[in-house]
């Protein structure tokens, strides 16, 4: 399960968008969309389903299959091991770790079109410790028609929440 709040603090009349994951069934609500909201099919609910698991890497070796090791790529003049998987549907995703580190610096999914393959690219930067796990706080998305980054506030552990945060988006 995973939602992402998106509030535009400099922008507070633009509303907020949800990206909401129960497990299952995803929604997307931007109020400035064409859409205000609706529900992910296909591609989409297939890298909402891939994000949530990563959110939580420990369940990386389950969310994909067909695994292969490829070779070392840059990013900004630092290479990076490359790790690549897929899924029956045809998911395919591309990940980038620290070679120092360990840690997530970029995964690529590609998802089935009628076009082909289309790429959605999350780049994971300013990692922090949160009670002994390093978290990234900010998210850097780039899609197709799109792009946009993320900066967390706060980010807590062992915190009760509440099931229906991950349902569909209440309109308003």
């Amino acid at each position: 399960q995973r939602t992402t709040l998106i509030s535009f603090k400099q922008h507070p009349e633009r509303g907020d968008s949800v990206w909401a994951f129960d497990g299952r069934t995803g929604w997307i609500k931007t109020p400035r969309g064409l859409l205000s909201d609706y529900e992910l099919i296909g591609e989409e609910l297939d890298g909402a389903r891939l994000e949530a698991q990563m959110a939580f890497p420990g369940q990386i070796k389950q969310a994909l299959n067909n695994w292969r090791v490829g070779l070392r790529r840059a990013i900004e003049g630092k290479d990076y091991l490359i790790v690549q998987g897929s899924r029956p549907r045809g998911l395919l995703a591309t990940w980038y770790f620290d070679s120092d580190t360990g840690l997530l610096r970029r995964m690529v999914r590609y998802g089935p079109s009628p076009v082909g393959r289309v790429p959605t690219q999350i780049d994971y930067t300013d990692y922090r410790d949160v009670g002994g796990i390093k978290f990234p706080f900010e998210y850097q998305f780039s899609w197709l028609d799109g792009r946009y980054t993320a900066k967390i506030k706060d980010i807590r552990t062992y915190v009760q929440i509440d099931a229906a945060r991950f349902g569909r988006p209440a309109a308003r």
